[in-house]
């Protein structure tokens, strides 16, 4: 037993460090000194924090104690578009899919119709095909309909791999919860008022988890934003920063970027995380 304890502690330990390590670097790299961020070998922990790479890439001068100067970033720019774009397309697809798998996934728990089988099968089968594959066939169908270099774009064909993906997940959540439809009807709800004041309220852990998964996969992306928008003014925050690694080693200027993606995807699971502990709570009902 002492044995086996041991072996579960230091795989933790193992998963701990392999999990931070890439985080805690990125993070002290944004905070020393140009110099000691291409140094061999670098510094382990910044022994004077140096905060030019946080104002450099906001479009802000910097002057440190000893008077050296550093000028704005030259992609700053590019950085802050991104993050508003990133902001505007990760909200909206959050949004559209909550009004769209909630619905959807209730009746696919909730109802037998005819073709359900089929119609689950295809949702599965869309969660299955990895978006690279169908990259080209979309670029294509972009092109014709003039939405690459746009917004509203990057909001549709993010929606093509949130809906599909999110539905499922959520399918069997609502399984899982109590059968109230036929004391609602007594009380002389409709199933829609029952799906909106009862069913939905009921359902609001697993539907914050649902707008997490779809906020994160919005905030993320970058395949399709690539090709679709990358270079032009509706370019998000993932291909603004790899414009980075295309460029001059600026390694400061890098994990201050990355940072900025970080946050507020960080900020969104750590509000939200009572929300996915109370959904791993719903005991199915039998």
């Amino acid at each position: 037993m002492r044995r086996t304890s041991l072996s579960l502690g230091l795989a933790a330990l193992v998963a701990v460090i392999w999990t931070l390590l890439p985080i805690y670097w990125i993070l002290k790299t944004a905070f020393i000194a140009p110099v000691d961020a291409v140094a061999f070998p670098a510094p382990l922990w910044p022994s004077n924090p140096h905060f030019a790479a946080v104002h450099n890439i906001f479009g802000f001068g910097y002057t440190d104690a000893d008077g050296r100067e550093f000028l704005p970033a030259g992609q700053s720019k590019q950085v802050i578009n991104g993050l508003k774009n990133s902001v505007i397309v990760a909200f909206f697809v959050t949004i559209i899919t909550l009004l769209i798998i909630v619905p959807l996934s209730y009746a696919f728990a909730r109802f037998e119709f005819r073709g359900k089988t089929a119609l689950l099968m295809a949702i599965l089968f869309s969660v299955a095909v990895p978006p690279v594959s169908t990259l080209i066939p979309f670029y294509i169908l972009f092109v014709k309909l003039g939405l690459t270099g746009t917004a509203l774009g990057l909001i549709i064909i993010n929606l093509t791999i949130t809906v599909p993906f999110v539905t499922w997940m959520l399918i069997g959540y609502f399984r899982n919860l109590p059968a109230v439809e036929p004391l609602a009807r007594v009380d002389g709800f409709s199933r829609l008022s029952t799906l909106i004041f009862i069913v939905i309220p009921m359902a609001r852990s697993g539907i914050a988890v649902a707008a997490i998964v779809s906020f994160l996969f919005a905030w993320n992306e970058f395949v399709f934003a690539t090709q679709l928008v990358n270079g032009t003014p509706a370019a998000t925050l993932p291909t603004a920063v790899s414009g980075f690694l295309f460029l001059q080693p600026q390694p400061g200027l890098l994990s201050a970027s990355l940072w900025i993606s970080i946050i507020p995807a960080a900020l969104v699971a750590f509000f939200l995380q009572r929300h996915i502990a109370e959904m791993n709570l719903v005991e199915p009902v039998k």
